[in-house]
Parts: C-alpha cells; structure tokens; sequence
C-alpha cells in the first residue's frame, strides 16, 4: 500500500515525518505533499484529486490522506473537504457505504496541529526541557478545545525560557523538535487519536 498525505503546510510535513514510522508498517510507503496554506490547499485539491482518480485504476492500493486544520469550525472544514472529494467522483471513509471501497481520507487537526502537541504536554517538555508542569497553568487539559493553539505553545515555551523574542511560533522547528517525542497510545488529543485509528485501519 502507498499513501498519499495532502497537508495544509510544512509543519504538518515534520510532523508526520517523525510520526509516521511509528504507525506505519514497514511494507507501506508515503509521501507528503505540504501547502501554503488553506487557500493554497483548497485551489489545488480538485486537479490533484482528479489526477489521483486517473491513477487509482492502475493502483488500486493507493491511498489519499488529507489533512488540515479545522481552526473554529470542525463541521465546516469537513464538509468543505467532503464536498470537493464528491465533485472530483471519488468517495471516502465518510461516504462510502459498509464493505463499499474507499481511497480517500478526510482528517483534521482540532484546532490545530499544536493541539496533537498540548495532547502530550511530556513531549513538549521532552523536546524543550526548561518547560515545567507549571507553564503550562491555566489551560484545558483537553486540548482539542485551547483555542488560539499556536500562540498558547508560543507562550508556554517563553516561559521556559525559548524563542523569547518572537511574535510568531516557528511551526516546523517546534514541530521537527516536539513530534519526536510524541506517545502514540498516551496522546490526550481526542483528533490526534482519531487521525492515527484511521490510518492503524488501513
């Protein structure tokens, strides 16, 4: 099997760069194609989409993973992506029907990747070792619901002591630094969980 990831940005890459040999059997291959954003995601995902559909008669075990940031809106994002999956006539996990083949998966990240991170706050410390229990004081333990994601980890990192000059997280540094460390099975992010189900089903 060989699985095509479509991500909204580069720090999703790094991410998943460290995260997939962990979930992954040795036998499947992946590739990760990152965005610029989710303008850019959105713009080429219906050609993409129907380049894949031309491929999957001859490769009947390809898969295609897209994922994104849901942000504040989880039932808007899917159904964005759903629905342009549906106009390029191919089906997903979603859509298909019980035994029915599917070779699209529609994922995301709530709220946003950092929140993968918060979901295990001893990879953040593992990665940035200056960071203590108490920096992090304050926010939900579920972190599927911190809002403004990226700028709490900004800030939890500055009270360790890192980056204390910046105004913007560096998101593929602290994503190369922080998803090494991360405990697939003790992850308490709820979408981060469901993201590495889906692909232990495959």
């Amino acid at each position: 099997m060989h699985l095509e990831f479509l991500l909204e940005e580069e720090s999703a890459k790094a991410a998943l760069d460290a995260l997939l040999p962990k979930l992954l059997p040795q036998h499947v291959t992946w590739w990760c194609h990152f965005h610029r954003g989710k303008t850019d995601l959105f713009q080429r995902l219906p050609g993409r989409l129907k380049t894949y559909a031309r491929q999957l008669a001859a490769q009947p075990d390809l898969r295609v993973i897209i994922l994104m940031d849901a942000d504040t809106d989880c039932r808007r994002r899917k159904a964005e992506l759903e629905k342009i999956v549906a106009d390029a006539g191919l089906l997903t996990k979603t859509t298909a029907t019980a035994g029915q083949p599917f070779y699209i998966m529609t994922r995301l990240a709530v709220q946003e990747l950092e929140a993968w991170f918060f979901g295990d706050r001893e990879a953040i410390q593992a990665g940035y070792p200056r960071v203590r229990p108490q920096h992090f004081s304050g926010l939900p333990h579920d972190s599927d619901t911190i809002a403004n994601t990226w700028e709490n980890l900004l800030r939890v990192l500055q009270k360790g002591g890192y980056y204390p000059h910046l105004s913007k997280l560096p998101k593929i540094e602290t994503a190369e630094t922080i998803a090494p460390h991360l405990d697939i099975v003790a992850n308490k992010s709820p979408s981060f969980q469901y993201f590495c189900q889906s692909l232990i089903q495959l």
